[in-house]
């Protein structure tokens, strides 16, 4: 093998280690709790799935809340039944109410908890999908904000709430 060959191998080689290195650096920003798909369109009824990882190396995931928002209310929010999870809806009264469909809308759900059964969790290096029926989703928006908290069973909580930083950064732990 020539001197050139050597240098162009070896020099793919360490191109090839920093990018793995860059991508190693950069997995947990795949983590956090997140809403899957991240686009939707206005107007229409979708199915959101929050996406839940444990981060934990010991602990395992048993519970999660999503808040819905009370500025854009949803006004059809239902769950797909999880198998050792149990979903509840926590309706609110709207103030003033909302015209959908030609029906006047009182109360609207504003937020969704599922919790594991004994026994039962997302363990270490899981994650879970915890799909969602919405809609009609609002037309005077051009984003849905969902903030989430995640319970583990050494009684961590965790919560995905925080805004992205003003110069565009991910913060920590950050909204779905």
């Amino acid at each position: 093998m020539s001197t050139s060959s050597r240098r162009a191998l070896r020099a793919g080689t360490v191109l090839a280690v920093a990018g793995l290195a860059a991508l190693a650096g950069a997995a947990p920003a795949f983590a956090h709790v997140t809403a899957q798909p991240g686009t939707a369109e206005q107007g229409s009824y979708s199915v959101i799935a929050l996406r839940v990882p444990t981060e934990s190396d010991t602990a395992g995931t048993v519970r999660l809340q999503v808040t819905l928002p009370t500025d854009h209310p949803i006004t059809s929010v239902r769950t797909t039944p999880r198998p050792g999870w149990t979903a509840t809806l926590t309706r609110t009264t709207l103030n003033p109410p909302v015209q959908s469909g030609g029906r006047t809308i009182t109360e609207a759900v504003t937020a969704v908890t599922w919790a594991a059964d004994p026994g039962v969790r997302i363990g270490p290096g899981e994650f879970a999908d915890f799909p969602l029926s919405l809609g009609p989703l609002p037309t005077d928006t051009d984003q849905l904000v969902l903030p989430a908290v995640q319970t583990y069973d050494d009684g961590e909580v965790v919560a995905w709430d925080q805004p992205p930083a003003a110069d565009g950064s991910e913060p920590e732990h950050p909204r779905p």
